[in-house]
């Protein structure tokens, strides 16, 4: 069996581009590593801990990942795909508030800016928060929020999936996403061995 680290959590677009790519490519005995962070993915590939690494690289809205090329600054990698994903934006709140008690949402810097205009639109009056360390992976907000870790008033942007993991969600409105051909590159690589 083959190890996947990937730049997000349970439920994470990135958990689902990965599942799309073994699919379309035949592997079926995969596991995956939930590492949140593309620093986190690639030093565990750099470290042999994992046998290859999944990572978004650039959107149509927010442009080139930052954090992924930060951390392909300290980490070589050797590139086998790169592909495109479609993102279908959800927002959820604990199952126990209604929209009116939301007051934030919280969700990945590149989530935000692919829902900046809806958000402006038709919910002005949340304040948006960035997610920082483990928290920039809209999966791992979602898992504090139905745990009661982050306040219930919280509101998170992500996958439909999410709702179906954590039973304390619930979807309140999908596609929010300002474009609606709206694709992700991913890139899938391993180590790369220095001779």
């Amino acid at each position: 069996m083959i190890t996947i680290g990937i730049q997000g959590g349970k439920g994470s677009y990135n958990e689902e581009a990965c599942n799309h790519f073994c699919k379309v490519n035949g592997i079926k005995d995969y596991e995956i590593k939930y590492l949140f962070t593309t620093e986190k993915v690639l030093e565990n590939l750099h470290l042999g801990r994992i046998d290859y690494a999944q990572f978004a690289i650039e959107d149509p809205s927010g442009g080139i990942v930052n954090e992924s090329i930060d951390a392909l600054t300290k980490y070589t990698c050797k590139i086998i795909d790169k592909f495109k994903y479609p993102m279908n934006h959800c927002l959820l709140i604990h199952k126990d508030v209604s929209m009116d008690d939301v007051k934030t949402v919280m969700t990945h810097p590149h989530i935000y800016k692919q829902c900046i205009n809806t958000l402006k639109e038709k919910y002005p009056q949340l304040e948006v928060k960035i997610g920082k360390g483990d928290l920039i992976d809209q999966s791992k907000v979602a898992e504090k929020i139905s745990e009661g870790d982050i306040d219930k008033t919280t509101a998170v942007i992500g996958s439909k999936l999410l709702a179906e993991i954590y039973s304390n969600l619930k979807v309140i409105e999908e596609g929010i996403q300002d474009s609606k051909d709206n694709y992700t590159t991913f890139m899938f690589c391993k180590r790369r061995y220095i001779i």
